[in-house]
């Protein structure tokens, strides 16, 4: 390719990065690496009430978290260059190319409703307004907003992706606004001056701005701008061909008040008792699949059923990684949604995907977002990277889950955690499994069907067992895992005991439940005091 390749990744500033929106970045930093190009970022902060401070941090805290940095030192944040916009739409205007529009959201409305009275299509064309009309509306202070008149003819273009042919005819083609009543220019026409301004020549989006390239191309050839090459990637859905956004999360908790309620015998009163919630809120709520709860009201419900945070589907990239994926996992899952490196590779390193990055590769088919192949990717990481790797993966992941007891460990006990705990599927689940240890041993909480199931079943064998064993395990010098399992492996044979009718004794006493890393490092890694303590502690609580 002769020319510079420069791609750019043009979020809006609402929070923290979807995942479909970390595939685009992903794909417009990838064929920029490939070609030895620039990858730019530019945020789209024109709806003021959307856009906020800590919404772009959080955006900005995801790219950098994913490893996809950006080669502009200084970001280009459209909400600060609102006299660059008006300049040329006030051109566009002066050129008859642009015009204000008066009609209210209610006139807007009834002009639909009329073509649809009539079975045709609406289409918005410049209204013939007299002079006298348009100064009565001026002189009124009428809201407007301003619409680009739209040339009226077909509009074709190449899809470096989708193929030749792509656009809309003429009698599809309508004027469309610019500039909002608030002041504030449209993403079409920010878009396309933002990307002529930066030097854009490659394009990446998903389909959906599919027929926006048509208003795209219209503006550029009015404002004198060339045109870059287009590449529409493919929609990202779940398994069941649905899309993939906020509303699987919503279905989860709903699905599990569904369960609650039917289980527990519960109503919605009780719900509205335990969260604060209006019945009448959570009564449509539940019975309408299109309703959605508020962020702050299904954090409510969810400890009221026994959901937790990780319990629900990932589908911000912040929700993978408090969960405890790998950054170079997800984006190794995220290149292949959509893309084929050829040669029935799946695995790839980030320079393997900068490498193998091709414009061909990347299919016109949706892509189907498999958690399980993304579970399956991050599990066989977790075996097999080094603990220099893991260990700051693990300290990045606590660091996004401040409440876990693990973030008092140092690195070296972190490492020590990562090598014990091999085989989890994600950090989460090695937080879940190892977090106790670094508990005060009085902190330790007793799951109740935990006692009941290894302590107390069958007349108090296990609790027996574990009483038989703390003056055992006193007297082990060398507080090594092998000394310990040798000393338990001791009694089992004496007292005609399988291994573990003593070693899951144990394990409730240490941790409160029945999953831990294996045993008897698990018993060195927490010390004689701390064992002999916890032990003696569950004794008491178990009687």
């Amino acid at each position: 390719m002769n020319q510079t390749v420069v791609t750019r990744f043009a979020p809006s500033p609402t929070g923290y990065l979807h995942v479909g929106g970390a595939r685009t970045a992903l794909f417009d930093w990838l064929l920029a690496r490939h070609f030895g190009g620039r990858f730019l970022l530019r945020i789209e902060d024109t709806d003021l009430a959307r856009s906020t401070q800590q919404a772009c941090d959080q955006l900005l805290e995801d790219l950098r978290w994913l490893g996809l940095q950006w080669d502009n030192a200084d970001l280009l944040f459209q909400s600060k260059r609102t006299d660059i916009y008006n300049a040329l739409i006030e051109k566009l205007i002066a050129e008859s190319k642009g015009y204000k529009a008066y009609e209210t959201a209610e006139e807007l409305d009834a002009l639909r409703k009329q073509a649809e009275k009539d079975k045709r299509v609406f289409i918005y064309r410049r209204p013939q307004l007299t002079d006298a009309q348009a100064r009565q509306y001026e002189s009124e202070g009428r809201p407007h907003v301003v619409r680009f008149a739209m040339p009226v003819r077909d509009y074709r273009f190449d899809d470096a992706v989708l193929g030749p042919g792509q656009g809309v005819p003429a009698t599809q083609v309508q004027d469309f606004v610019i500039r909002k009543s608030d002041g504030m220019p449209t993403y079409h026409f920010a878009v396309v001056v933002d990307d002529e301004a930066m030097g854009i020549t490659h394009v990446l989006r998903g389909q959906e701005h599919l027929l926006n390239t048509v208003l795209h191309i219209g503006l550029q050839e009015a404002l004198g701008y060339r045109r870059p090459i287009y590449m529409h990637l493919p929609v990202i859905q779940n398994l069941d061909g649905s899309k993939m956004g906020k509303r699987d999360r919503d279905k989860k908790v709903r699905v599990t008040v569904q369960m609650w309620m039917k289980n527990q015998k519960r109503t919605v009163a009780d719900l509205s008792a335990a969260t604060g919630i209006g019945t009448d809120r959570l009564a449509a709520w539940i019975d309408n699949s299109k309703s959605q709860l508020d962020l702050s009201e299904q954090k409510l419900v969810m400890p009221a059923v026994g959901l937790r945070e990780s319990d629900l589907p990932e589908v911000l990239v912040h929700d993978f990684r408090r969960n405890g994926y790998i950054p170079e996992v997800l984006l190794n899952f995220l290149a292949l949604l959509g893309f084929s490196p050829g040669e029935n590779i799946e695995k790839m390193t980030m320079d393997d995907m900068v490498q193998r990055f091709a414009i061909e590769g990347i299919g016109k088919s949706n892509a189907k977002f498999d958690r399980n192949k993304l579970l399956s990717f991050n599990t066989d990481f977790c075996a097999t990277a080094p603990t220099s790797r893991l260990v700051p993966a693990f300290r990045d992941f606590l660091s996004v889950n401040p409440d876990s007891p693990l973030n008092r460990a140092t690195d070296a006990q972190l490492g020590r955690i990562v090598e014990m705990g091999r085989g989890v599927h994600n950090l989460r689940q090695l937080d879940d499994k190892s977090s106790f240890m670094l508990l005060e041993d009085d902190a330790v909480q007793y799951a109740p069907d935990a006692v009941e199931k290894v302590l107390k079943k069958n007349d108090g064998q296990g609790l027996k067992a574990l009483k038989d064993i703390r003056p055992l395990l006193e007297t082990v010098t060398d507080w090594k895992h092998t000394a310990i399992e040798a000393v338990v492996t001791d009694y089992c044979t004496r007292a005609a005991l399988g291994l573990g009718k003593v070693a899951q004794p144990i394990r409730v006493a240490i941790s409160g439940n029945t999953i831990s890393p294996p045993i008897f490092e698990t018993l060195e890694f927490m010390g004689k005091t701390s064992v002999l303590s916890r032990i003696d502690r569950c004794i008491a609580i178990a009687r």
